[in-house]
C-alpha cells in the first residue's frame, strides 16, 4: 500500500505540473507578454524575446501560445492587463519596470508563483523585483538594461566647450533617478556643472526643455520610458529654443530621432537574453536559480543630419567611434 500511495502521489504531482505549465484550457503553455509601450526599445525587447523562444523550440502555436498585451504607457490599463495575464498564463514577461512590477504585484495578489521574466528594467533590486542580481530568489529573473553611462559621457566629452549640462528625466521613475545618481558624479568629475529638469507627464516636456538656461551646453537623458516615448517633443523643443541649440545625448539608441548622440544597450539582444531565460524555465529550471543578466551589446548612433541642421559641429573623434551608426 505504501508503494501504491507513492505511485499515486507521483502521478498526481506530474499531472499538477502539466496543468500548471499548460494553463487553463490550453494544450500548450500560455506565455503572456506585457510591453509597457510601443517605442523602439521596448518593441525590440519584445521581438528578441519571441525570437529566442522560437529558436529554443518554443514557437507560438506549437509548444507555446503567446498572449501579447500593450497598455501604451497607461498605468491603469497596465495594471488591468497584468492581472489578466497573471490569471491565465504559465509564464509572463514584463517589458519595462512598470509592466514587470504590475505583473509581480498581480502574481503576489493571486497567491501564485508563476515565473516572471523581465527586461528593460534598469534597477531590478531597487524596483523590488529581485532580492539581488546574483540570487534573484522566488519566481522572478530577467535582463537589466543598465547601459554604458560612463562610456556615453566620455563620448559627450568629445565636444569641446561643454561647461554646463542639464539632465531631463521623470522624477517619479526610480530607474531614472538611479541612472542620474551614477551619471552626475561622472559629469562633475569632468568639470561640468549639472542642473536637473524633471517631468512626470509628457505634456511637461516642452516646458522643461524650453526652461533650460541659455548657458547650458548639453542635455543628457537617461533610459527613461516617459521621455523616450516623446523624443519628437524633445526634438521640437530644442529646435524652438532661443540661443544655441543643446547637444542632446540619450542613453538609448532608439532616442536618436531627437538626439545628436545616442548610446545604449541593444534591446533586441536584451530580449533575446530574456527569451533564453524563459526557455530554461519552460524546460524546468527555477527562476531563482537564474542570475539577472545585463546587456551583452551596446549600440552607438550619431545623428549627423540633425546636428548639421542645428549648426552643431561633430568632433572627428566622435564620428570615428568604432561601430557607430551615423545617420
Amino acid at each position: 500500500m505504501k508503494h501504491g500511495n507513492q505511485t499515486i502521489l507521483l502521478a498526481a504531482s506530474a499531472l499538477l505540473g502539466i496543468a500548471t505549465l499548460t494553463g487553463c484550457g490550453s494544450s500548450a503553455p500560455k506565455v503572456g507578454i506585457l510591453t509597457f509601450g510601443s517605442f523602439e526599445a521596448l518593441t525590440n525587447a519584445t521581438d528578441g524575446f519571441v525570437a529566442a523562444l522560437s529558436d529554443a523550440g518554443f514557437k507560438d502555436g506549437d509548444k507555446i501560445s503567446l498572449i501579447k498585451q500593450n497598455p501604451e504607457a497607461d498605468m491603469a490599463t497596465n495594471t488591468s492587463m497584468a492581472q489578466t495575464l497573471a490569471a491565465s498564463c504559465s509564464l509572463v514577461y514584463g517589458v519595462a519596470t512598470p509592466s514587470a512590477s504590475a505583473l509581480k504585484n498581480a502574481i503576489s495578489t493571486m497567491g501564485s508563483d508563476i515565473p516572471l521574466v523581465f527586461s528593460a528594467v534598469t534597477d531590478p533590486v531597487g524596483a523590488k523585483l529581485v532580492a539581488s542580481l546574483d540570487k534573484p530568489g522566488a519566481n522572478v529573473t530577467g535582463a537589466s538594461d543598465l547601459g554604458p553611462i560612463a562610456e556615453e559621457i566620455n563620448l559627450l566629452s568629445e565636444f569641446s566647450g561643454i561647461d554646463k549640462v542639464a539632465v531631463l528625466y521623470n522624477s517619479a521613475e526610480s530607474n531614472s533617478i538611479y541612472q542620474i545618481n551614477i551619471a552626475q558624479p561622472l559629469m562633475e568629475a569632468k568639470g561640468w556643472s549639472v542642473v536637473a529638469k524633471t517631468v512626470t507627464k509628457a505634456n511637461e516636456i516642452t516646458a522643461a526643455v524650453s526652461a533650460i538656461d541659455s548657458d547650458v551646453d548639453a542635455l543628457f537623458i537617461p533610459t527613461d520610458d516617459l521621455v523616450a516615448a516623446n523624443m519628437a517633443t524633445v526634438k521640437s523643443a530644442n529646435e524652438a529654443r532661443t540661443g544655441h541649440p543643446l547637444i542632446i545625448a540619450g542613453c538609448d539608441s532608439g532616442m536618436i530621432s531627437g538626439s545628436v548622440l545616442a548610446m545604449g544597450v541593444d534591446y533586441y539582444q536584451l530580449g533575446v537574453q530574456a527569451g533564453q531565460m524563459a526557455a530554461k524555465i519552460l524546460n524546468g529550471t527555477k527562476p531563482a536559480d537564474i542570475p539577472v543578466e545585463t546587456s551583452e551589446k551596446s549600440v552607438v548612433k550619431i545623428n549627423k543630419t540633425w546636428a548639421t541642421s542645428l549648426g552643431i559641429s561633430l568632433p572627428e573623434a566622435l564620428l570615428a567611434t568604432p561601430g557607430a551608426v551615423i545617420i
